[in-house]
């Protein structure tokens, strides 16, 4: 076999090796999804952590509070949903006579354009029963992200509890084989920074987003402030999914120049806060490329759903920080990166195009 068939059956295998990863991957997803959801409530938990240990709070102690906390956090968020979705469900008969009026003059003036649409079919499209069921929908993928919340909330149990122990293991495993076990502290480490200033800023973007709704007098502030906060930990088009219905509802109640306002609201709140606030406070080291972030997030949304959208930032910043600690590897982890290294400094020529060799000065 020449060079080159060898080559390309080293590109076919390493395809092949590829597919069989992503399938198992999917498959496996009923068990790594929850694994994966307490791991990332463990890292968001070892900051408080950490400060209770420090202020000599006993670790089985600290640990009890903080799963607790979380408990009180998952617990508070299913209220909120299921306190609005009841309001929602009283507010459907108010919302088709509203809608039934948008249609007719929508239909209208289809009409004087020569555009023939039947009310009822516009009147369907737009439906409050649409949206509830998008967003019910909506609720059940968030829901689904914690799937099975008693196993979710055990395994980040075990997590807090053997956490100090864990970071041990960690450090003598970095001391004593180095390689690609060293990096796993700088993994937890840029992943906890991450997610510390993501949820930072996610709820900043909640409560601005929800105060936004409530001040401009759109009904289910509160929800609404809640999605904007979960859907922010999904890069690129969260926000834009998180404005939907707010925007909907404001054209429903108060027309479309409330819904303009909403609108504006959420745009320069994401503006500020996640194009520019985000990407200065987590700065060169946290920071992936665009277009990287927006394929991870299409791959790990194929890979696990929802649960993969909001994984897959961390999971591609694990991927990239692995990556680094090769030579073989660390042009990925270039391409991953949201900045592009200095340009090389061209070595001065003398006129002829010849290297100027600068001869060592006499003392």
């Amino acid at each position: 076999m020449d060079k080159r068939a060898s080559s390309r059956t080293d590109v076919l295998l390493k395809i092949a090796a590829f597919v069989v990863v992503v399938a198992a991957l999917r498959a496996a997803g009923g068990v790594l999804v929850p694994f994966m959801m307490a791991l990332l409530l463990a890292v968001v938990s070892a900051p408080p952590l950490a400060w209770l240990e420090r202020r000599r709070v006993p670790e089985p102690v600290a640990a009890t509070l903080v799963l607790l906390a979380n408990i009180a956090v998952l617990t508070l968020g299913a209220t909120v949903v299921a306190g609005s979705a009841t309001d929602f469900g009283e507010a459907v008969p108010r919302y088709q006579a509203r809608i039934d009026v948008l249609a007719a003059d929508l239909t209208s003036w289809l009409a004087t354009h020569r555009i023939h649409v039947r009310t009822s079919a516009i009147g369907q499209m737009i439906s409050p029963g649409t949206m509830l069921s998008f967003g019910a929908g909506m609720v059940r993928d968030l829901a689904g992200l914690v799937s099975n919340v008693f196993i979710v909330l055990i395994i980040l149990g075990f997590m807090l509890f053997e956490s100090r122990a864990f970071s041990r293991k960690l450090r003598a495993l970095a001391g004593a084989r180095g390689g690609y076990v060293g990096l796993f502290p700088g993994i937890v480490d840029d992943v906890q920074n991450y997610l510390f200033i993501k949820t930072i800023i996610s709820i900043a973007v909640g409560l601005l987003a929800g105060l936004i709704v409530y001040v401009l007098g759109v009904d289910f502030a509160l929800l609404w402030g809640l999605v904007a906060f979960l859907l922010n930990y999904i890069p690129n088009v969260g926000a834009i999914i998180a404005s939907v219905p707010p925007v909907f509802f404001a054209l429903l109640s108060h027309g479309p120049g409330r819904a303009l306002a909403v609108s504006a609201g959420f745009l320069v709140v994401h503006m500020v806060l996640g194009n520019i606030l985000e990407p200065a406070w987590m700065g060169r080291r946290l920071g992936l490329s665009a277009t990287v972030v927006f394929l991870s997030l299409l791959f790990w949304g194929y890979v696990w759903g929802p649960a993969g959208m909001f994984l897959s930032v961390p999971l591609t910043m694990v991927a990239r920080i692995l990556l680094e600690g090769s030579e073989k590897t660390r042009w990925m982890a270039m391409m991953l990166d949201s900045s592009a290294p200095p340009d090389p400094q061209p070595e001065p020529k003398a006129a002829g195009g010849d290297v100027v060799v600068e001869e060592p000065k006499d003392t």
